[in-house]
């Protein structure tokens, strides 16, 4: 018998939020915005006086703890949650803008930003506008202790708030759309700089990005700075384009977390084979997976790559065997902002000692966490994973096939949705699969490369 189960009282304090049979009864979604009226300055005793003079100045509104955000959850009919990657190119995968989609039920109008007399006005002009700070987190009641874990799904702002008008008011919905703060590093554009930073590592240079911009938020960096020293910048290009960048010369990633921070890796994450902290399909007890599919093996693959750094000498890693046995996949890039050619000879070998040869992997996953008879425990272990740096392990059959033998493959996530309605939430995770570099074979470099052991600069290294 469950320490807690559905029907009993919540076990948190956090007010608002929705539930729902459909999602199992263990896991509560938030859904809030920073869109309560306020007040203005009153002389004199108010509800919101917190000066012993009696001089109050805005801020207090009806909302639970006296601020301006304001739980919609349970007004919420559909929600679309995407964020990180939502497609795979492997180590060279980039992570699009966090966005959320929100379909609020609004019989009365509330939500309806052209509303001067709404309850989310005020002085005659609604709240309801883009640029609102929007936030979207769960929380799951593990079933056996009664304990509450919290998982953020998005931190971000409104970019738009729509209703279409209806003479039925059953029918009467509001869209918002909401994005992270990608959209704003997209948007930070300054005249060029003096040159500087020159021999910055890739932490070095994401901290340098950000305080030119003046971004108060998070960083959260790996241990160490990185594996790479990079040319000096004029920071002439957008923030978010000049982060990607230098990670693009870490052969790294950089995201938004769901929290608001600003997460970078460095290439040695994408080579780390740690246990999958995750395994789901058919021998975990319970198969809670509706939909799997395969990727394209050949799209990745990379065994002929010339990298050349800005006003360097192009360098070249082939792996001939991979080349013999599967044709030639050229990769080029001569724009690297890498230090020493030395860098971009170990760049090139690093993408073809991942992806020299093709691999059986899956693209996407799709799980109902509600499906199993414990919902707290795939809840839990599903919203705790953390893109790039946890592995999961997925082994599947199609159900419809019966017999078949199982997938059986461990791979990264780096893209994370959710389809939320009334009656079903579903999660979906967008894979990536990268192999120990012992896997690739030998590769040939052309030129000089941390390996070399020879005097002329032809290294043959095991990948």
């Amino acid at each position: 018998m469950p320490v807690w189960s559905p029907g009993m009282v919540w076990p948190t304090a956090t007010p608002g939020g929705a539930v729902s049979p459909s999602w199992g009864g263990y896991v509560k979604l938030f859904v809030r915005a920073a869109i309560g009226a306020g007040n203005t300055f009153h002389m004199g005793v108010h509800t919101f006086d917190r000066m012993d003079a009696g001089n109050v100045l805005g801020g207090g509104v009806t909302a639970p703890g006296n601020d301006l955000w304001i739980d919609i959850a349970c007004d919420v009919a559909d929600l679309e949650v995407i964020g990180g990657a939502t497609t795979s190119a492997g180590i060279l995968t980039k992570a699009d803008a966090a966005t959320i989609t929100v379909t609020i039920a609004d019989p009365n109008g509330w939500y309806d930003p052209l509303n001067p007399a709404g309850p989310f006005s005020y002085g005659g002009r609604s709240r309801l506008v883009p640029g609102t700070p929007v936030e979207v987190f769960a929380e799951v009641v593990d079933g056996a202790t009664g304990t509450v874990s919290t998982h953020w799904l998005f931190t971000g702002t409104a970019d738009t708030w729509q209703q279409d008008w209806t003479p039925n008011p059953t029918e009467r919905q509001t869209q918002l759309i909401a994005s992270d703060a990608t959209k704003m590093f997209s948007r930070l554009d300054r005249p060029e700089q003096p040159p500087v930073g020159a021999g910055d590592t890739t932490q070095q240079r994401v901290h340098r990005i950000v305080d030119f911009f003046g971004w108060p938020g998070v960083v959260l960096d790996p241990a160490g700075g990185g594996t790479v020293t990079l040319q000096a910048t004029t920071l002439a290009q957008p923030a978010w384009e000049m982060i990607n960048r230098a990670l693009d010369d870490e052969l790294g990633y950089v995201y938004f977390t769901a929290k608001g921070e600003l997460r970078w890796l460095p290439r040695t994450v994408w080579a780390t084979a740690a246990p999958p902290i995750v395994t789901l399909g058919c021998d975990v007890g319970y198969d809670i997976l509706i939909d799997a599919s395969p990727s394209a093996m050949d799209t990745q693959m990379r065994n002929a790559v010339y990298a050349a750094r800005v006003d360097g000498i192009t360098q070249s890693a082939i792996s001939t065997t991979s080349v013999e046995t599967y044709g030639r996949y050229d990769y080029t890039r001569t724009d690297l902002g890498l230090a020493t050619d030395a860098q971009a000879a170990a760049w090139a070998t690093a993408l073809v000692q991942l992806y020299a040869y093709p691999t059986v992997t899956l693209d996407d996953v799709t799980r109902v966490p509600a499906l199993d008879p414990q919902p707290w425990k795939p809840w839990a272990a599903i919203l705790a994973v953390t893109p790039i740096t946890d592995i999961v392990r997925v082994h599947w059959s199609p159900p419809d096939i019966p017999g078949r033998a199982p997938v059986d493959v461990n791979s990264r996530v780096v893209g994370v949705s959710h389809r939320v309605s009334r009656t079903a939430w579903e999660v979906r995770w967008q894979l990536v699969n990268t192999r120990p570099a012992a896997q690739a074979g030998a590769v040939f470099t052309m030129g000089p490369h941390p390996q070399d052991r020879l005097d002329s600069n032809f290294v043959l290294t095991a990948a």
